[in-house]
């Protein structure tokens, strides 16, 4: 048997080696953190130092006041909501059908979806750049509200799986008190998985956040999102990177989806545990 002494040191163990795996998965962040804050002159110097020998907050400042940042935000948050609250809505109903609709066809729908998801996004690009070019709706925000309606192919199957996991006699009590499918659906169901609904649409925001391609194909430089405006924007008279400025503008950047995840990380969790429980 082991001694209290062999379960301190190999808990003690455990410890060390979970903490230098931590240091490691932040270790790039740290690195960002370090370079927003160096003096130009100071990030390319051969020292080895990871921290800056002075604090240059100004980056943070030049980073907000270089580039129309709010204008910039403000068309990020516009697409990132139209597009997440379409989307989610859609793959709801999309997902609540295949759960609950019993068709022969049924598991065809479900094995196309699901294959969906296998298919490189690039390889559509084309095609679907040529319809919104044909149907007018180049440079214009509403593209994403109408991309939207499409619904997602891992959140309908995460749907699916929450929906799957109520006991169907809620809706047939419904049905008795004369509810009807919509009042079914949106009075009864989609309470029921609030936690699903939020990581599923926190999973099609930050998809929409993140992404790069749609909104350089699509947008003007005036409206295009806060993705696209810095991957150029931080240079100086000469066009070269100035990296403290960029890595500043960066942490602006992924500020709001690291934001979106501490205040709903309950719900994730709860919501992936949900998901992945049939009933």
């Amino acid at each position: 048997m082991e001694t209290k002494s062999q379960k301190r040191l190999i808990m003690s163990a455990k410890y060390v080696v979970l903490s230098v795996l931590l240091l490691l998965f932040f270790l790039p962040l740290i690195s960002m953190v370090s370079v927003s804050l160096k003096a130009e002159s100071e990030i390319f110097m051969k020292t080895g130092k990871l921290f800056p020998e002075k604090l240059h907050f100004e980056n943070y400042f030049n980073a907000a006041t270089r580039i129309d940042y709010l204008r910039f935000v403000y068309n990020s948050l516009i697409v990132a909501v139209m597009y997440t609250v379409t989307c989610t809505l859609s793959s709801a109903m999309a997902g609540y059908a295949l759960a609950r609709f019993h068709i022969k066809e049924n598991n065809l729908f479900f094995t196309i979806v699901l294959s969906s998801i296998m298919i490189p996004y690039v390889i559509t690009l084309i095609p679907f750049y040529l319809l919104v070019k044909n149907m007018g709706l180049t440079d214009k925000h509403v593209l994403w509200l109408i991309y939207g309606l499409g619904g997602a192919p891992f959140m309908i199957y995460l749907y699916k799986q929450f929906f799957s996991t109520i006991p169907q006699s809620f809706e047939e009590s419904a049905r008795i008190d004369g509810a009807r499918r919509f009042q079914i659906f949106f009075q009864i169901m989609m309470p029921l998985v609030k936690s699903g609904t939020i990581i599923t649409a926190i999973f099609a925001f930050q998809f929409t956040w993140q992404n790069y391609i749609m909104p350089a194909l699509f947008l003007s430089s005036l409206k295009t999102t806060l993705a696209v405006k810095i991957n150029g924007a931080y240079v100086d008279i000469q066009q070269n990177i100035l990296l403290g400025e960029l890595m500043a503008g960066v942490i602006y950047y992924i500020g709001i989806p690291v934001l979106l995840f501490f205040v709903f990380q309950k719900y994730i969790m709860r919501g992936m545990l949900e998901g992945g429980v049939k009933g």
